[in-house]
Order: structure tokens, then C-alpha cells, then sequence
């Protein structure tokens, strides 16, 4: 069912976003564009050939695509995940008939200043973005951007290098790999609401938790295997309870675990 296009100012009412970043020229999923600023009016069904887009200049795009022709960047706004056009409705109605995945976009960041945790990851984002340069990973659950940044500066330490150098390696030869893995094995449809973005943050905390029950790094494939491993028993969304339970439980051992090896450890002479 068409969805109708959401109007920028009535969601920055709603969020309270009034101060603004730019963020530079990125790419930008097509399916994460919802709306428009000042002609969301226009599109009660999406954006479409209609009234406020005109067909034939629709068509000249799509088919100027089909030749490969790049387009200058358009204009967007993002608040949250969502992002809204300023300029270049044509071109980003022309990418979606085309079935392109990305528009490269001049993106501008509105920043909520609530207390829901809604608005918290987005600020979160952004701070997460600022460091790294990375743009395209969507996460829902507070203090998971930080977490995610943490890990992005063990990856650099290990390897010697500028944060964000680390970061387009880490981005590279570990995320994507990974949420391929994940996309595969179509783990997604035990956690409903949720993007593959978050799935590797689960993955990495059962990663982690598994490692020190092991006293080693199980290294990913292993975390990954017990991840799809665990979630198969269950053949609903009650799989992402059952694993955090179970998630739990692994912890409290581990670290009853490690406990018990500092009593026995011996104390040093003073």
C-alpha cells in the first residue's frame, strides 16, 4: 500500500529539532527517504509521477540512468533515520522507478533535543558518524552507536592507524562481510522492528560473551554459528528472548567462572 509523504516541519515540530549539522555529501539508501520539506502535500501516495512531479521529466531521468549518467547530489535532510528532500524530487523519484539502491545526497542532520530514546540514538548517531565517516549503518537500542564506536578503537589499536582509517577497514573487511552472513541465513525474522545493524551489535555481544565463557576469542564464524544455532530453536520472535535469556545465563557463568579463579589465584607478598 502507498504510503504517504511525510512533512519535514511537522515531524521537527514534533521532535523539537532546530539546530543543524551538515554532514556532507554521502550516499543514501533510496527506502530511507519518507518525505519532503514544504511538498509533502504533493505525494498522498508516495513519491509518484503526478501532480507535483511531472511524468515525462520522470521518464527522461530513468532512462538518462539507464545510460549511465550520474546526477548531481540532491539536497536531503535527515532527522532520526529519516530522511526528507529539500531538493531533487525528480532524481530520487527517477533512481526508484530505475531500482537504484543509493542516491548520493548533500545531507544536513537535524538534531532532537528530547529525552525519548528515540531522540538519543539520533543524537548518538551523528556523534557516531563525526568520528568514523561511516553513514549507513541504522541502529534503534540506546548505547549501541557508542558501543559499536568502542569497538572501532580496539580495531585501531590493534592495527596502528587514524580512527577513521581503522574505521573504513573495520566498515569493509568485518561489518559488511558479516551482514552478509547474516542476510543469508535471513536471521532478520527473529527480530521484528530491528535492522541488520542491530543484529550485529547481538552478534558481537554473544561473540563476546561466548569468548570469555571460552577463555578465548571464538573468533566470528564460531560466534555466528551459535548465534543461527540459537535462534533456530525457536521459529518465531520468542528466539530473540530465548537468546537473551540464555545470553544471561552464559554471562552469570562466566563470570562466576572468573571469580572463582581470582580466589584461587595467590596474592603477591607485600
Amino acid at each position: 500500500m502507498p504510503v504517504a509523504f511525510k512533512e519535514f516541519e511537522e515531524v521537527q515540530r514534533a521532535h523539537g529539532a532546530l539546530s543543524a549539522r551538515p554532514l556532507g555529501v554521502i550516499q543514501v539508501p533510496v527506502d530511507e527517504i519518507v518525505g519532503s520539506v514544504g511538498r509533502a502535500r504533493y505525494f498522498p501516495k508516495g513519491l509518484r509521477p503526478g501532480r507535483g512531479l511531472t511524468p515525462s521529466r520522470v521518464q527522461r531521468l530513468v532512462a538518462a540512468l539507464s545510460r549511465g549518467e550520474v546526477f548531481p547530489a540532491v539536497q536531503l535532510y535527515r532527522l532520526g533515520h529519516e530522511y526528507f528532500i529539500v531538493d531533487g524530487h525528480h532524481r530520487v523519484a527517477a533512481a526508484r522507478m530505475a531500482g537504484q539502491q543509493y542516491v548520493d545526497a548533500e545531507v544536513v542532520v537535524f538534531l532532537p533535543e528530547g529525552h525519548t530514546p528515540e531522540d538519543v540514538v539520533a543524537r548518538e548517531r551523528v556523534l557516531f558518524e563525526q568520528r568514523t565517516r561511516i553513514t549507513t549503518i541504522v541502529l534503534h537500542e540506546m548505547g549501541q552507536y557508542p558501543k559499536l564506536l568502542r569497538w572501532i578503537e580496539d580495531y585501531r589499536r590493534q592495527r596502528g592507524r587514524s580512527l577513521r582509517s581503522a574505521a573504513r577497514e573495520w566498515y569493509t573487511r568485518v561489518y559488511l562481510p558479516t551482514l552478509d552472513e547474516l542476510r543469508q541465513r535471513r536471521l532478520i525474522t527473529f527480530f521484528p522492528g530491528r535492522s541488520l545493524g542491530d543484529l550485529f551489535v547481538y552478534l558481537g555481544d554473544h561473540k563476546w560473551i561466548m569468548s570469555k565463557a571460552a577463555g578465548r576469542d571464538i573468533g566470528m564464524a564460531a560466534a555466528l554459528a551459535s548465534f543461527a544455532q540459537y535462534l533456530a530453536s525457536s521459529r518465531e520472535a520468542a528466539g530473540f528472548a530465548r537468546w537473551l535469556h540464555g545470553l544471561g545465563a552464559i554471562a552469570r557463568r562466566a563470570r562466576r567462572r572468573i571469580a572463582a579463579r581470582r580466589r584461587r589465584r595467590p596474592r603477591a607478598s607485600r
